[in-house]
């Protein structure tokens, strides 16, 4: 069948539609039309490669966007080879312009022909195809072609014209889909794009707000971008363009132009002129009121929000107060509701719910006022915000003035959205909430978020007690704050309870109390008046300089832990309570320790003076690479405790921390949880460790095994014959390893001795106190081979399975035994018989809830014995297929058996 007709008839359509853009776009009367020609400006994004976030920044044009970038291969291989980005990544914060860039794209596609003056290729004129969406379309769709029909093209065109024209210029398609965090909830066909599930070999251009795609989604991208804003001299430009539009003297804009050009960055308002949709604003109430004195964004917003109330006020001839009281509250509980919805725009039902006129509002100039962008035959009405930003501040002044329906929408929230996904209203509603209901919705905040009853956890301990504490104190009005300490205050409140959740690259301190001194007596703790509120901000100040270690606090005391509330836990006067007696500690003793006094033993002094000495538990863990800064705090703070429990991770282990270690190995351990040890330091520990005869648990993860000497072996041996490991893990991921390129020689650190080797033949099935078992190492380990086995295995996790039958017949009789084993991940099975006897083993461990298989030959040809094995488990919670050889019709039979 001939094409071109289809080509050329989807092409025209899509022409036309980008021709709308800028109508589409319509731009409210302080954006000058050239805001959306972003063509004439270099728009500063960050090119990071691979999967880092602190690679060399470069600063690229939006011409540059779909060029080939050189990417480093493994670091292993220290080769380059091209990439031709085919998932391109553009994050940055609000008013950054992500929508204008996608705007321009399109219309820079529809409307301009390539003239060879383009800067790279390919250039935006070279795709057949341009498809430019809001993420949130792509939702209720199973197809893009049916999407793109619905919201791009008129009724009267055929869907099959528009899968036959896309699909047969799949490679020449450009996919730009904008604002992924609108969009990304219930979105199947969006992340199937992200992934190349679907149109695999199309170009697609997702934007986004930072922290919303998952990390292994942002894995998909081949760019990762984020965008920095105007600088200097893009300001400049802004600023005189904006005064020639709107057709002002430029010397109104002086005091403006000469903060841009202070190379000292001296002012508040001159960070916020970074943000392009900030610049606008700022630039609009320069022409009506001068240069306006803003210290934050929330002060913008409030300054322009006033601007547009006396602006309706006079056009609609009505008092200020009747536009605010009859029209701005209304919209503003509807922002709410619609954030709530993570919608951007409200219906005209929606508006006649809270009792206000469409041309009311309209009239106020606080919305706009779009038909659906699609040329349908039946067009629908909403009503849109100049910003999003700008319903989110709405929203947070609805919460602001209803404190229920503030604590009623934090219940909906889990600890991860409130830290991702709330960041711009986050910083409006501390700003906008006063007094009792700054206090209250605060106390609320850390309650739901720095407090988990799951793990029985109170994270970033003592400064979140400590504020509590505080708050409370403010709450029953015995603390009376000056307005500039309150300010100071709520800038370190709020960097408090934003941290929730801990940042994989973060040092995590984890301090458990199994009992507290029974001497231990309450104290009166009121504090009295501004002195010793200045004290606690103080302390809150010297902890925003300590290094990135956050502290956690686990509670032993379960009754406390169960209390339906913190509140209630912590106002309880029960003798023993870790929280009582920790409050108790901090309000009349406040730490003073100072970071910038001792920097490595800071840890140790801030828990002494607030906690004592009675720690009875020390965990540590880290991805951070800051050259064993936090770990060398961690252990001064934990010398000389009485300590039973000691979990660490040696990953920045130096030999200035041997020492400390060797003094922290007392015969008082019960728990020991050693990962991520350098084989360098074995002849060292291992003799102590395989004295420590009271051990009830031990955990010990060795880096670099095949390094092993014969006398570390022998040790090794000694302390896997005390039988106190309760997970056994041996080997690693080579962390620069690529799973993609399938190169197993950079897959694992390196193969074990035969003697090693021999020593965990012999040892492991002896090993009854054993509940997880991980082997990640080159070349067979096949313990299993042993004529006895006690082994009672929860978890079990093999890379590489035997390719040797016997072998492998022994593994698939050692895992049929293992009728406890709750977790089984398995690698590399490239043998059809093999894989019908490891189904018919696996069978037989019915209680797993969890499988994964990796890298196998799982395809049609074994899709009904795999079923009939899913079908012996009643538990299972989690299946995990990757890189199989399935059909679409086998795997919906799989999804079929799930439901």
């Amino acid at each position: 069948m001939d094409f071109s007709f289809i080509f050329l008839d989807v092409r025209e359509q899509l022409v036309r539609c980008y021709s709308r853009l800028r109508h589409i776009a319509t731009a409210p009367e302080w954006a000058p039309e050239f805001a959306l020609d972003s063509a004439k400006f270099y728009i500063s994004l960050h090119l990071q490669k691979g999967e880092t976030v602190t690679t060399e920044k470069k600063e690229i044009h939006q011409g540059e966007l779909f060029a080939p970038h050189q990417e480093e291969k493994s670091s292993s291989a220290k080769r380059l080879k091209p990439c031709n980005p085919k998932r391109i990544l553009v994050e940055g914060d609000p008013g950054m312009g992500k929508t204008t860039l996608c705007q321009n794209l399109a219309f820079r596609w529809g409307h301009e022909e390539c003239t060879g003056e383009c800067k790279c290729a390919p250039c935006v004129h070279s795709w057949t195809f341009v498809v430019y969406l809001n993420a949130a379309n792509l939702k209720g769709f199973t197809d893009i072609h049916t999407a793109v029909h619905k919201h791009l093209l008129p009724k009267e065109s055929s869907i099959e014209e528009v899968k036959a024209a896309l699909k047969s210029s799949q490679s020449n398609t450009l996919f730009i889909i904008d604002s992924y965090d609108e969009g990304f909830k219930e979105n199947v066909l969006l992340r199937d794009l992200i992934e190349g599930r679907v149109y695999a070999n199309a170009t697609l251009l997702l934007t986004s707000r930072p922290n919303y795609l998952e990390d292994l989604l942002k894995k998909a991208f081949d760019s990762k971008l984020s965008t920095d804003g105007f600088n200097r001299e893009q300001k400049r430009l802004y600023v005189e363009r904006f005064a020639k539009s709107k057709k002002e003297n430029e010397s109104k804009f002086e005091g403006l132009l000469d903060l841009i050009n202070d190379k000292y960055n001296r002012g508040d308002i001159t960070s916020l002129c970074s943000n392009p949709l900030h610049l606008a604003i700022i630039c609009l109430l320069i022409c009506e009121d001068g240069l306006p004195n803003i210290t934050n964004r929330t002060e913008l917003y409030k300054s322009v929000t006033k601007f547009l109330v006396k602006k309706a006020s006079e056009r609609m001839h009505r008092p200020m107060e009747e536009i605010e009281a009859d029209i701005i509250r209304p919209i503003c509980r509807l922002s709410f509701e619609a954030y709530k919805r993570n919608e951007v725009s409200l219906s005209k039902v929606d508006l006649e719910k809270v009792g206000v006129e469409a041309d009311a509002v309209l009239q106020s100039g606080f919305l706009t006022k779009k038909v659906k962008v699609s040329l349908l035959d039946d067009p629908v009405e909403r009503f849109f915000f100049s910003h999003k930003t700008f319903l989110e501040y709405l929203a947070v002044k609805h919460l602001a003035q209803t404190l229920g329906d503030l604590k009623d929408w934090l219940q909906t929230n889990t600890a991860r959205q409130w830290q991702y996904e709330h960041k711009s209203l986050k910083s409006f509603f501390i700003d906008l909430l006063h007094g009792d209901s700054f206090v209250e919705a605060s106390l609320v905040i850390m309650e739901r978020f720095t407090f988990s009853r799951k793990t029985n956890e109170f994270h970033n301990f003592p400064a979140s007690c400590l504020l509590l504490e505080l708050l409370r104190h403010l709450q029953a009005k015995t603390i009376i704050l000056s307005p500039e300490m309150e300010d100071e205050f709520k800038e370190k409140c709020l960097s408090i309870i934003n941290c929730t959740i801990h940042d994989l690259y973060d040092n995590l301190t984890i301090i458990t109390f199994a009992t507290i001194s029974q001497n231990a007596k309450p104290r009166d703790i009121s504090m009295n008046l501004d002195t010793e509120a200045k004290h606690v901000v103080d302390y809150l100040r010297n902890l925003e300089e300590c290094p990135t270690i956050n502290l956690a606090i686990k509670c032993a005391d379960e009754s406390v832990a169960n209390e339906s509330s913190v509140a209630d836990a912590m106002q309880r006067a029960l003798q023993g309570s870790f929280f009582n007696y920790a409050a108790n500690q901090l309000s009349s003793n406040i730490p003073l320790a100072s970071y910038k006094e001792d920097s490595t033993d800071f840890l140790r002094i801030a828990l002494e003076q607030g906690l004592g000495n009675d720690i009875q538990g020390m965990e540590y863990k880290t991805c951070a690479k800051d050259e064993g800064f936090g770990l060398e705090s961690f252990m001064r703070a934990a010398l000389e405790k009485p300590l039973k429990m000691l979990k660490m991770d040696l990953e920045e282990f130096d030999s200035d921390c041997l020492e400390m270690l060797l003094n922290l190995l007392k015969p008082q351990l019960k728990i020991l949880h050693l990962s991520d040890v350098n084989g360098c330091y074995l002849k060292h520990l291992l003799p102590p460790l395989s004295r420590l005869d009271a051990l009830d648990e031990l955990y010990l993860h060795i880096n670099y095994m095949s390094l092993m000497e014969s006398q570390e072996i022998q040790y090794y041996e000694q302390i896997l014959k005390m039988n106190k490991m309760q997970k056994l893990k041996i080997g690693r991921l080579n962390d620069d390893y690529d799973y993609y390129d399938y190169d197993y020689d950079d897959y694992y650190d390196g193969e074990l001795s035969d003697e090693l080797k021999s020593v965990l033949q012999r040892t492991i099935p002896t090993m009854t106190a054993l509940k997880e078992l991980q082997l990640y190492v080159k070349g067979s380990l096949d313990f299993w081979s042993s004529a006895e086995d006690h082994l009672q295995l929860e978890s079990f996790t093999l890379r590489v399975a035997p390719l040797e039958s016997d072998s492998f017949d022994n593994l698939c009789e050692l895992i049929e035994k293992w009728t406890n084993l709750r977790s089984l991940h398995i690698h590399c099975i490239q043998n059809r018989v093999h894989l019908l006897k490891m189904f018919a083993a696996i069978a037989k461990c019915q209680m797993l809830n969890t499988l994964a298989i990796y890298d196998a030959e799982i395809g049609d040809d074994v899709i009904d014995p795999f079923l009939e094995m899913l079908k012996s488990f009643s538990q299972l919670e989690s299946l995990k297929l990757w890189d199989n050889k399935l059909s679409a019709d086998g795997k919906q039979k799989i999804k079929d058996l799930a439901q």
